[in-house]
């Protein structure tokens, strides 16, 4: 049976804020040592984009604390983002923002929803530009690839059907409670992880570098910057990607990834199940993941 697809649908994850205690400290970190390209600026928000993205795919916000700002997913027309917005309703869910005039350069129409655990999220119709130009480069990321929320344990099932009525798939589980969700031919864009310490909100967001030498190069080139690699390198089960991690100076783990599982449809048949032989590296060569990631 296909599961969780429908006509109008979000087709990819188009950039994640983060809320940072410290606003100068971050802009430093992720422009001269996570290498992405400043966009924009004023006196509470940083914008940065990856090499091949159009848009800013992070933006950071002045805060008291590190936390989710919003996630926010592309959909291709304002009648597709009608469409969710109304099955989002009728499932009895929250809308914030019905469409709006976008306030960034890149945005046409904006709505927001709230999905279960109170994770705002952004539905964004871009404004198509003829004058980007991609940037070459074989530091940093080229764009942003997924973002992974902790979910108390009780919630994870209504998490799914939640981001189901967005369009996204559930393409992979695992014993230890990982739904991963896909909205493109990419294995996965969101990946939810429950716990039992009713944790919500930011678990880590990755961006893709590329192939197994672009994660290798841009991990020896963190470490001449002082940053550490909190876990890796390995090769992940689902979506079968060489990973690596490091933290921001707001704590916040963030990942290099590259060669991520790229599937032939959208619609998914049978979820695959990962047990408890699988310990998240199937190399074997990287350890446990760090505490970060212990619900």
């Amino acid at each position: 049976m296909t599961t969780g697809l429908q006509m109008s649908r979000v087709n990819n994850l188009y950039r994640i804020g983060l809320n940072v205690p410290d606003l100068g400290a971050a802009g430093i970190f992720y422009d001269s040592c996570w290498a992405m390209r400043p966009s924009g600026s004023d006196a509470n928000e940083l914008c940065f984009r990856s090499a091949e993205s159009e848009h800013s795919d992070l933006l950071l916000f002045g805060a008291t604390e590190a936390s989710l700002n919003h996630i926010g997913f592309e959909v291709d027309s304002i009648d597709d983002l009608n469409q969710i917005l109304r099955a989002v309703d009728a499932a009895g869910y929250t809308v914030v923002q019905h469409p709006q005039n976008g306030k960034r350069p890149d945005e046409l129409v904006v709505a927001v929803i709230s999905d279960v655990d109170g994770n705002r999220v952004e539905l964004i119709v871009p404004r198509r530009t003829s004058n980007f130009e991609e940037v070459s480069s074989r530091e940093g990321p080229k764009r942003i690839g997924h973002v992974v929320l902790w979910t108390p344990q009780e919630r994870l099932t209504e998490q799914e059907r939640f981001y189901s009525l967005l369009g996204l798939a559930v393409t992979d589980r695992t014993h230890i409670g990982m739904s991963f969700l896909r909205c493109s031919l990419t294995h996965h864009s969101l990946a939810l992880a429950k716990n039992s310490h009713q944790r919500t909100g930011f678990q880590h967001v990755a961006y893709d570098v590329g192939s197994i030498d672009d994660v290798m190069r841009n991990l020896a080139r963190l470490k001449e910057k002082g940053v550490p690699c909190i876990w890796g390198v390995g090769r992940h089960g689902p979506g079968n990607n060489i990973f690596s991690y490091y933290r921001d100076p707001a704590g916040n783990v963030v990942e290099y990834y590259g060669d991520m599982e790229v599937v032939d449809r959208l619609e998914v048949e049978t979820p695959v199940f990962w047990g408890p032989e699988h310990k998240g590296d199937i190399w074997g060569v990287s350890g446990p993941p760090p505490e970060a990631f212990r619900g």
